[in-house]
């Protein structure tokens, strides 16, 4: 009477036993019978299909939940998977990116820009005056040998420290309410929406952005009291706070960290972008208040540009 098979004796799923005496019938080159792959969609990895018990063979297949995309009719390159930038970052497509995108949207970056910067000009001024309202500066004037020498001097009063105190904590808020509605614009164009004068005025996550701008500029303040250098480095690493808070919808310190990792990550990348970014601010003021109403908004989508694909996100092409 016939035996039957112990443990480990089963033929390989698929297949049957061999005949008596004859030998095993031979499984396709590779493989263990598994059904192929639907057609048009490529070859398996080297090494066949996977053997019975659903084990991968050494290296893996990709994650369950699809196949790999067809190969392009014409041979070449398939497409990037959707929702990717392009890979790599160079500072002169940047520059490139953020020059035409300009061009085609020059309204509204003009109008935008020229309206923060009377904003800013106005609260200066209105505090300057209040200021001189309630401590007023005293001019003295003596003989340095040569010939009269003028000085002023001025002597806070409680009412010259409150206003002082106000106008900061104003200017804060201002710039912050200014940093969220330019970001919010400028990052509409990296997305590729249609942008208008109204686009850079709508804040987006306004009390972060302003609690990250105090946060910064307390810490670059004295940093910049010990020896310059320290408040130069903390300026580097907070280069994306702003930017990544109204991109992300961040709190304030997820805004930091995450702007301190993409510096760390890129370091040397985010010096020269930074460089080049004061080198743009520089070429603009050489050319005073017209070459600084281009130079501005050229330069803030460069850093947009930057942030977008050092943290691995993407933008919109030229032509969008």
């Amino acid at each position: 009477m016939t035996q039957p098979p112990g443990p480990g004796e089963y033929p390989p799923p698929g297949g049957y036993p061999p005949p008596p005496g004859g030998p095993a019938p031979q499984g396709p080159p590779g493989g263990y019978g598994a059904p192929p792959p639907p057609p048009g969609w490529g070859y398996p990895p080297p090494g066949g299909y996977p053997p019975p018990g659903g084990y991968p063979p050494p290296g893996g297949y990709p994650p369950p939940g699809g196949y790999p995309p067809p190969p392009p009719a014409e041979g070449g390159y398939a497409p990037p998977p959707p929702g990717y930038g392009t890979s790599g970052y160079s500072v002169g497509e940047g520059l490139s990116w953020a020059w035409q995108k300009f061009a085609k949207n020059p309204v509204p970056l003009l109008v935008a820009t020229l309206v923060f910067w009377l904003i800013g000009a106005g609260l200066n001024y209105l505090f300057s005056r209040t200021l001189d309202a309630v401590s007023p500066e005293t001019f003295i004037a003596y003989d340095g040998g040569e010939g009269l020498i003028e000085t002023t001097s001025r002597t806070l009063t409680g009412g010259g420290l409150a206003v002082l105190l106000l106008g900061m904590i104003v200017q804060i808020v201002a710039k912050g309410a200014i940093a969220s509605a330019g970001y919010a614009g400028l990052l509409d164009i990296a997305n590729g929406q249609k942008v208008s004068i109204g686009s850079f005025f709508r804040p987006r996550n306004i009390v972060a952005v302003v609690v990250a701008a105090l946060i910064v500029d307390i810490v670059t303040f004295f940093g910049l009291l010990l020896c310059i250098l320290p408040g130069l480095v903390v300026m580097l690493f907070a280069w994306f706070s702003t930017v990544a808070i109204v991109d992300r919808n961040l709190s304030p310190i997820d805004g930091i960290r995450a702007s301190i990792g993409i510096v760390k990550a890129n370091f040397g990348q985010v010096l020269l972008a930074a460089l080049t970014f004061m080198a743009l601010l520089l070429v603009g003021v050489l050319l005073c208040i017209v070459g600084l109403l281009v130079a501005i908004p050229v330069a803030y989508l460069f850093l947009v540009y930057t942030y977008r694909k050092l943290s691995g996100g993407s933008v919109a092409p030229v032509t969008a």
